[in-house]
């Protein structure tokens, strides 16, 4: 495994890509300590400030492309593993690919709990023929920056370990125990020693999504309904006000 650090990138994902094109091994990692054009899905902003842990992590696995959607369900299930069981956080998996915190906040005198975002995962892919040439997958996790004090984050829908904990914790620490923890993951699939069904039905119990009233947004438009289930593929289907299901396999996910 080779671990690429930098103070300043313009993205992970950017530096990853020029290094997968030019034959950087598996399992290769570009770490930032500040990120100056990071982006989340749908090509938005993903501010990306000292403190925080930016990264993306250069995977060739072997699997064909219609599979590779698995590696998105163990990156964002090993993240929850380890937030839940290293640092004891109450966290859940939000389809396709952010991880929420159950945050306690004090609304006129009263106590509230939200579901607020403390990381979000970003990958790309590009083939060689019918195989997977590499993926990258890009992950920026709300460590040691004090989101509650800043001005550049909607305070309501995000928040940080730093905020939850009410203290710092090794950054690198972290990121050694998901990527440990990742690798697992991508062995067994790799493998076959876990199938697509288990992969699935494993993050759907760590899920807030299924049942929630959803909007999602896509290239081309947005959808709304309740989400009902997460399929094999890893499409999101819902259903809408008038009892229509559709499958979604790709979008930007909000609960309303």
């Amino acid at each position: 495994m080779q671990i690429h650090f930098f103070s300043t990138l313009s993205s992970t994902m950017d530096k990853a890509r020029e290094l997968a094109r030019n034959n950087a091994p598996h399992f290769s990692v570009v770490v930032a300590e500040e990120q100056v054009k990071g982006r989340g899905r749908l090509n938005r902003v993903w501010l990306s400030d000292k403190g925080g842990l930016w990264f993306t992590v250069i995977l060739r696995p072997i699997l064909p492309p219609n599979l590779a959607f698995q590696v998105n369900f163990c990156a964002s299930l090993s993240i929850a593993k380890i937030l839940k069981g290293k640092y004891g956080l109450d966290v859940s998996v939000k389809w396709p690919n952010d991880i929420l915190i159950r945050d306690k906040e004090l609304v006129n005198s009263n106590e509230i709990f939200t579901n607020k975002k403390i990381a979000g995962l970003l990958s790309e892919m590009e083939t060689s023929g019918d195989k997977v040439a590499f993926i990258n997958i890009g992950i920026g996790i709300n460590v040691n920056n004090d989101v509650n004090n800043s001005t550049k984050i909607e305070r309501l829908k995000a928040t940080s370990i730093r905020n939850i904990l009410n203290k710092d914790i090794s950054k690198m620490d972290l990121l050694s125990s998901f990527l440990d923890e990742f690798e697992k993951q991508i062995v067994a699939i790799e493998s076959e020693s876990i199938s697509c069904i288990a992969l699935i039905e494993e993050w759907k119990q760590m899920t807030s999504t299924i049942g929630k009233k959803v909007r999602i947004e896509t290239f081309d438009g947005f959808y709304e309904g309740i989400a009902i289930d997460v399929e094999q593929t890893g499409a999101l289907l819902i259903r809408d006000d008038f009892g229509t299901e559709k499958s979604i396999i790709y979008g930007d996910c909000f609960y309303k």
